[in-house]
């Protein structure tokens, strides 16, 4: 472990001012790291167990539905972990916030499922004498519906991918999640956990530079983190187990739990060829839009994405979507806080470049933001292949009538001619960007960041290149050229190079691309769509039952 982010990590908790504690991961990190820590710490915790009878702690009037789990997610590591530093009455506030209070999210989204069944199949092990009043259960009845719908959910992901697949803030919390199943659960569920672990590392690791930042398509990403890789919490992963960097971020359950990546997953890190290309399916999310909401059947389909990794520029997103099926409840999810396709030239942690369609009509404001997600709207289609990027836009009449690019101006050189603004990010690295609608400024105050396209119908085309692929920087201008950008805005088909889109289909050299991915398939390790089997040239990891590591 990077022990230099570890002490940095656990001095920033000792720092923090525990009223701004939300939920408890600093008044634990005291309890844990501090021999002789007041009660200043677990009087906090206390509080924290009162989450549904006092305001919230850090954010006036907001209501307590939507993230009690993330609160027992740490009061359930405090009853494992420092219960003999706990005073009787927090001991009894804990108590009384599991057997009493319905601790399950409003919002049945993926990190909120797993926290909450994660954290009451704990507290029921800890405590086997334990009835949930709320939930009508005995503590052996909840460990018994818990291990089984853990099971299943663990499997699911093996099979077919997260559905917040890379989200830069909630694959760290499932995979925290999971390091308290695999630090306290029955035996069978901790190795089930910790392949879990492993194999989320694995799947970080495939879409990550050697610099640890992790490119392409994500789902649930915020503005906070869309222009700069360090503000991630997937590079704070990546920096503690692999990297030497000393990023902003805490997360606790690494620095304490007895969780180490296994050295297959290090032997894959170690085994990541100069380039490589990786393609992924993730399966589609399926709740009701109320709240709070409820999970229905699983829907058939996927996302499919894939990324181009090289030592100079990462390039991709999702080159396919299914569509949810008609008249299915879950439907309404298509496109939430997604982040589509990117180009990462690796000159800076800063330097990315894509294209959106801008909007705040999401129900809290943020899930078709200004920079970020699509939801309601579902206008972009997308695409790529190697080190090319397309996207198509139709603007439905209710929307904002443009599209807009993520261009750090301060970090490159650029020119616009026409239709293409043309970046060099150094004397070998350069990148192209063609809006078929045209370029135009930035919106006031944004014009170091932004440009923007007008219309209702887009084409978008980015390549990026390095002048040992194409030789000179006007070499590279005159081949991007040579390939023609053709957009047809009435048919909705975009053709660049070998490569060709519309709304029904993807082509490479006149050949249809077959969707679904492979649910893993990169250099390094491999997974047949569905099957629960990942393979690496050291192990075969296999998810059906409680799981089997086999090694080659």
């Amino acid at each position: 472990m990077n022990q230099k982010l570890r002490e940095k990590i656990i001095a920033d908790y000792l720092a923090e001012d525990l009223e701004k504690d939300t939920y408890g991961g600093c008044s634990l990190a005291r309890l844990l790291f501090v021999p002789d820590a007041g009660m200043e710490a677990g009087e906090w915790l206390g509080r924290l167990a009162r989450w549904f009878e006092l305001p919230h702690p850090t954010i006036p009037g907001r209501g307590p539905e939507g993230e009690p789990d993330f609160v027992a997610h740490k009061l359930v590591r405090a009853c494992y972990s420092v219960e003999d530093k706990l005073s009787g009455e927090t001991k009894k506030l804990i108590r009384r916030f599991f057997t009493e209070y319905d601790f399950e999210s409003k919002y049945k989204s993926e990190n909120h499922m797993l926290l909450f069944h994660t954290s009451r199949y704990l507290y029921a092990l800890r405590y086997p004498e334990t009835v949930f009043c709320q939930y009508d259960m005995t503590a052996a009845e909840a460990v018994e519906e818990d291990r089984h719908f853990l099971q299943e959910f663990i499997r699911f992901r093996a099979q077919r991918g997260w559905a917040e697949f890379d989200s830069y803030g909630y694959s760290p919390e499932d995979f925290t999640a999971l390091l308290n199943l695999s630090d306290f659960g029955e035996p069978q569920m901790r190795n089930y956990a910790e392949m879990s672990a492993n194999l989320l590392l694995m799947d970080m690791l495939m879409d990550c530079s050697k610099e640890g930042y992790c490119g392409g398509a994500h789902g649930r990403i915020y503005e906070s983190s869309v222009f700069d890789h360090r503000n991630s919490g997937l590079y704070v992963l990546y920096s503690l187990y692999f990297g030497e960097d000393v990023p902003d971020g805490m997360y606790l359950e690494p620095l304490v739990s007895d969780f180490v990546p296994a050295d297959y997953v290090y032997a894959l890190f170690r085994s990541r060829p100069k380039v490589w290309e990786n393609r992924e399916s993730k399966h589609l999310h399926s709740i009701t839009y109320e709240t709070p909401h409820r999970q229905v059947p699983q829907v058939p389909g996927s996302i499919n994405k894939r990324i181009l990794v090289t030592p100079d520029y990462m390039i991709g997103g999702v080159t396919w979507q299914d569509d949810y099926p008609e008249g299915s409840p879950a439907a309404w999810y298509a496109h939430h806080q997604q982040h589509e396709w990117e180009l990462t030239l690796l000159t800076g942690p800063d330097v990315r470049i894509f294209t959106h369609h801008p909007g705040s009509t999401g129900p809290e404001g943020k899930e078709h933001g200004y920079w970020t997600g699509d939801l309601f709207c579902c206008c972009g289609q997308f695409f790529s292949d190697r080190n090319i990027a397309m996207a198509t836009y139709d603007i439905p009449e209710k929307e904002l009538p443009f599209i807009h690019a993520a261009i750090p101006f301060k970090r490159l050189e650029t020119e616009q001619e026409g239709n293409y603004l043309w970046m060099k990010a150094s004397d070998r690295l350069y990148a192209m960007l063609w809006l078929s609608q045209g370029i135009s400024q930035g919106g006031e105050g944004k014009e170091e960041i932004e440009v923007r396209s007008y219309g209702r119908r887009h084409g978008v085309v980015c390549m990026a290149a390095t002048k040992e692929e194409c030789g000179s920087y006007e070499a590279f201008q005159e081949m991007a050229k040579a390939n023609r950008p053709e957009f047809d805005p009435e048919a909705m088909t975009l053709s660049y190079s070998n490569l060709k889109m519309s709304r029904r289909d993807r082509m490479i050299d006149g050949v249809k691309v077959v969707f679904p991915y492979d649910t893993y398939d990169s250099p390094c390790m491999h997974s047949a769509f569905g099957s629960g089997i990942i393979e690496t040239d050291r192990v075969i990891m296999d998810f059906n039952g409680w799981g089997t590591v086999t090694r080659k």
